[in-house]
């Protein structure tokens, strides 16, 4: 695997270097000017020759694809939409956007070249049938962007939970190594130069491979993809090999009818390519069987072949052993829990697999120190820490709720628990005996105020022994600032926002807020307590 990325480095990028500027000499003739000029025989100038880019031949890209009117077609520029289409473009057609009488009246107007379709239209212009129009778009950004795929070390992050974090320390990890990385998550993407955090969600399809031919025209060494699983089994990624497969998680992802997206993505892998999953599943091993390629296990038990191993966990801070073989290294960092425990196992996997020691692992990973939103601690001197949680499923509200029991010196565990809309009647109980038997104190809180809230807060407690213990508060906001005023210092209060972001900037913008908030409250609780605190002395003065 190491040769392979040696390999892959000594690629050049000739989309990546402009074409060289040269010196042209142009003859001028004389002329006889109105007024006096100083005599010129030549001039020298600079042009720059425009990189044109290659045009696309849908037969050699489209194996599948039917061609009506024509045996090929050749694609120099390619759109959407086909009310902005210009003379000599090639327009998509999507079965049920729009009427086809109307696309193909408006595509003649325009002076489209050709239709790539997803069924037969009565039209005299060329077309290319396709079961799948976004599948072929993708195929096609490939061969224009040259297999970006190919020029870069691709590594896909896929799995039930954790995808995001072991993406981010991925990144962090390869970065300190001296590589300039690609990554595209869920709370920011970058390209190799400039990050971003985008208000649209992950890209998947054309949208993925362009961006991957930009992060190889930027001279990135690698990609890091967070994988979205349904894009995944809907075959979003089937225009892209994989180097590698990272599955996070304790089990792998996908529904209960058809392929998992592992399964999907195990075909997507290269010659040489590796999975490295967590191991203990069954459901992961069976894939991997099948799948017939390589595969590395990491675990966070000492008896794994690469491993994080807690050894301490308190006041915020956790010290991990992690392990590869019979090598070990020692790390402190404030990404406390199992669940990062294993997401950094994963990640230090593959830092060993590219040719680097568990020290240098070790030493790399333990400058990430918060990761938004996820096990993210916001402590205060004197007052209760927050941790903020994107929350989900039952299994990790317990997980966090039981890493903040672990590295609570002493105090309560409070649950500030938004409920989301993803859960259904039987999730929601859960989650209630979850937070009852995991927190000392429990606030259910929501978005709205009205029905729905008393609904489904009802439905939480189904699974609650207690149903008085727990207090229930429909403004979120007040929720939270009730739990600061009324915590001890040396208590957690774990946040539980259970939404799923529709882009990394709304993402960004709620753990912002929510920060906010905290911030706040705490300026506010600061304030009323020194003006008590200055009563009470003026009091004791006036009575003295």
């Amino acid at each position: 695997m190491r040769h392979a990325f040696d390999d892959r480095l000594s690629v050049v990028f000739p989309a990546s270097i402009k074409a060289d500027a040269y010196e042209r000499t142009v003859a001028i003739k004389k002329s006889e000017p109105r007024c006096w000029l100083p005599p010129m025989t030549s001039a020298s100038i600079e042009i720059e020759e425009e990189v044109v880019e290659p045009a696309v031949r849908l037969a050699s890209v489209l194996s599948h694809a039917k061609f009506f009117g024509c045996d090929d077609i050749s694609v120099d520029a390619i759109t959407n939409d086909v009310n902005r289409c210009v003379e000599g473009e090639t327009v998509v057609y999507r079965v049920g956007e729009m009427d086809p009488v109307e696309f193909v009246s408006t595509a003649l107007a325009r002076g489209a070249k050709a239709i790539l379709t997803e069924q037969l239209l009565p039209c005299p212009l060329p077309q290319c049938v396709v079961s799948q129009a976004d599948h072929a778009l993708a195929k096609i950004a490939s061969a224009k962007n040259d297999g970006p795929d190919r020029r870069l070390l691709t590594v896909g992050v896929l799995g039930s939970s954790g995808k995001t974090s072991t993406c981010l320390m991925l990144a962090t990890m390869m970065k300190s190594f001296g590589m300039r990385i690609a990554y595209q998550t869920d709370l920011g993407s970058s390209d190799g130069v400039m990050t971003d955090t985008s208000t649209t969600s992950l890209p998947v399809g054309e949208a993925l491979i362009n961006w991957l031919g930009e992060s190889a025209d930027c001279l990135s060494r690698a990609a890091i993809i967070e994988v979205d699983d349904k894009a995944a089994r809907d075959g979003h990624y089937d225009a892209i090999q994989f180097d590698v497969l990272i599955v996070t998680g304790k089990d792998a992802p996908g529904e209960d009818f058809g392929p998992s997206s592992l399964q999907c993505l195990a075909d997507r892998l290269t010659s040489t390519g590796v999975i490295i999953a967590p191991e203990g599943s069954e459901r992961i091993d069976c894939v991997i069987e099948k799948a017939e390629c390589q595969s590395l296990g990491y675990g966070t038990t000492t008896g794994c072949e690469f491993g994080a191993s807690i050894i301490d966990q308190s006041g915020g801070m956790s010290t991990i052993m992690l392990s590869a073989g019979d090598t070990s290294a020692m790390m402190e960092t404030p990404l406390c829990g199992y669940t990062m425990a294993s997401n950094l196992a994963a990640a230090s996997t593959l830092g060993v697999l590219l040719g680097y020691s568990v020290h240098q692992v070790a030493e790399s990973l333990s400058t990430l120190r918060s990761i938004p939103g996820r096990g993210q601690r916001l402590p205060d001197l004197g007052r209760a820490t927050v941790v903020l949680e994107n929350g989900g499923r039952a299994d990790r509200i317990t997980a966090s709720l039981r890493t903040a029991r672990a590295t609570t010196v002493g105090g309560k565990v409070w649950c500030v628990l938004a409920l989301g809309e993803f859960a259904n009647e039987s999730e929601l109980a859960r989650i209630g005996t979850t937070i009852e038997r995991n927190a000392h104190r429990c606030i259910v809180t929501g978005e709205t105020v009205g029905g729905a809230f008393l609904k489904r807060a009802h439905q939480l407690l189904d699974g609650v022994k207690e149903c008085a213990a727990i207090r229930l508060v429909a403004d979120s906001d007040k929720a939270l600032r009730w739990a600061i005023r009324h915590a001890d210092p040396r208590d957690t209060i774990v946040v539980f926002t259970n939404r799923k972001a529709s882009s990394a900037h709304d993402d960004r913008t709620t753990w912002d807020d929510l920060r906010g908030v905290v911030d706040d409250e705490r300026t506010h609780v600061d304030r009323v307590e020194t003006e008590n605190a200055q009563a009470e002395t003026i009091s004791l003065k006036l009575y003295r």
